[in-house]
């Protein structure tokens, strides 16, 4: 059948048509291969750069182990006091009238050996009218006794003479009854006059013994009232002293450091449970202390004498040196609940005015390790043993391993951090000693701590000397191509 030219036409448009679709297509498939090839080389680049980057050694410091000289410290809060503080309190209840020194005046116990003699400084006047009332009423006590002691004594003399006189008229009615016991066995009296004479002696006798009695008990009452006397005498020195109290001298020669009671104020006397009334204190400060607050822990390694070194928060550039002079033997429980020592740092000529009540912090000087290997203190870690490499937890002694951490230190070998145990020793504020696990040519990262806290085993890491020296190079090279570009054009 014979369909014609055109036909043939229309048969040949659709071919080419559907032969450019498939061309179409391919290219396209082709498109988003080459697209996903790209993408996934992209992504590859990407990670491979990651990858590399995270490689990069840490910048650390490396020092190497030193072999030096140690002092081991123990460190303590504390306050300046002077070495001799006397707090002045009235010994009476008075009111306070004069108070002639101010705060920082300087007073002095005076000297009575000196030419011309040097008298005390009068540091507090206080009312004495009403000691000065029980003074003159204790001498006025004590003159009625002495007179009422002379009464008596004149009435003794009365008795005694008295009694004399019964011990005369005793006498002759003895003789008179020895003469009437005679008269009477002759008949020359009757009995009846015996029996008389007989009772006259013995009423005497018992006359002159009520004397003797009434003479001793005298006697007795004038031992009571010179007794009476003596206490009389005593009161009178009391309130002469008592007196005398209303004057308070400088008992040391110092410095007022501080004055608590104002003229006018009633000065109460401290009891058991109710403390005094300070009026003022006075120090010496030729000589100053630092009472420091040393832990129970560390009390045990303090001795008289040991050196020390004093920072004053005054003078935080300075280091003052002193000395220890007393540890206590007692200790103290802070507001905290902490139990500490006091302990008196004497300063040894302190080059400032160093003032009563400054803080300072002390560090007393307990042992010195000669020769011995140390390292900064940062540098020695605490790692849990359990999560330690195996191939170091091998290197842990028995006693070691049995605990839950380890003191390791990182080493660099061959470019890594190697973690190494350590066995360490005294310490310091800022190093540590190292008795074993390491040589003088180990090479220790010491710092910075931020990167030694959060360090593995084998990890890179490089020097920051040897960092900076390539970027100062690098730095160089960049220049020197600069140059050479600018030259060339």
């Amino acid at each position: 059948m014979d369909m014609g030219p055109g036909w043939v036409r229309s048969s040949r448009t659709s071919a080419d048509a559907w032969k450019g679709a498939g061309v179409r297509k391919l290219r396209i498939l082709i498109i988003v291969v080459v697209a996903l090839a790209v993408v996934g080389l992209a992504a590859g680049f990407v990670v491979k750069r990651r990858k590399v980057g995270g490689e990069k050694p840490t910048i650390v410091r490396i020092e190497p182990v030193q072999r030096a000289e140690l002092i081991e410290f123990v460190s303590a809060p504390g306050e300046i006091e002077p070495k001799r503080n006397v707090e002045i309190s009235a010994k009476v209840s008075a009111r306070v009238v004069a108070l002639p020194y101010e705060e920082g005046a300087y007073v002095t116990k005076g000297d009575p050996n000196a030419n011309p003699p040097v008298p005390p400084s009068i540091l507090v006047q206080l009312d004495s009218k009403d000691l000065e009332s029980s003074l003159r009423s204790a001498q006025a006590s004590r003159d009625a006794q002495a007179a009422q002691i002379e009464v008596e004594k004149a009435r003794i003399a009365g008795q005694k003479a008295s009694l004399l006189g019964t011990a005369a008229t005793l006498e002759q009615a003895r003789t008179d009854l020895q003469r009437q016991g005679r008269l009477v066995t002759t008949n020359d009296i009757s009995q009846a006059e015996f029996d008389q004479a007989k009772l006259r002696v013995e009423e005497l006798q018992a006359q002159y013994e009520a004397a003797q009695h009434t003479l001793q008990s005298a006697e007795l009452n004038l031992k009571v009232l010179q007794y009476n006397l003596e206490g009389a005498d005593a009161r009178i020195a009391q309130a002469r002293e008592a007196l005398s109290y209303t004057t308070i001298t400088a008992p040391i020669d110092g410095t007022i450091t501080r004055i608590e009671a104002e003229v006018g104020e009633i000065a109460i006397v401290g009891t058991m449970n109710n403390p005094g009334t300070v009026i003022m204190e006075v120090g010496d400060l030729s000589e100053m202390l630092v009472v420091a607050q040393v832990d129970e822990s560390d009390v045990g390694k303090l001795r008289p004498g040991q050196k020390a070194r004093v920072n004053i928060q005054a003078w935080p550039e300075e280091v003052f040196p002193g000395v220890v002079q007393t540890v206590a033997l007692s200790r103290k429980i802070g507001t905290d609940g902490s139990k500490y020592y006091e302990t008196e740092v004497l300063l040894i000529d302190p080059n400032e005015q160093v003032f009563t009540g400054m803080t300072a912090d002390v560090d007393i000087e307990v042992a010195t390790h000669e020769g011995i290997l140390i390292l900064p203190s940062q540098a020695v870690l605490g790692r849990k043993v359990d999560e330690l490499p195996v191939e170091i937890r091998d290197k842990l002694t028995e006693e070691e391993k049995k605990k839950a951490y380890a003191s390791i230190v990182y080493c660099c070998r061959d470019g890594k951090a190697v973690a190494v145990p350590v066995k360490i020793g005294a310490s310091n504020t800022t190093h540590t000693v190292i008795e074993s696990g390491l040589t003088e040519t180990d090479k220790i990262v010491v710092g910075p701590y931020k990167e030694l806290e959060k360090m593995k085993h084998d990890q890179l890491i490089k020097d920051e000397r040897e960092a900076k020296a390539e970027e100062e190079a690098k730095k160089k090279a960049g220049a020197k191509d600069a140059n050479d570009a600018n030259e060339t054009k």
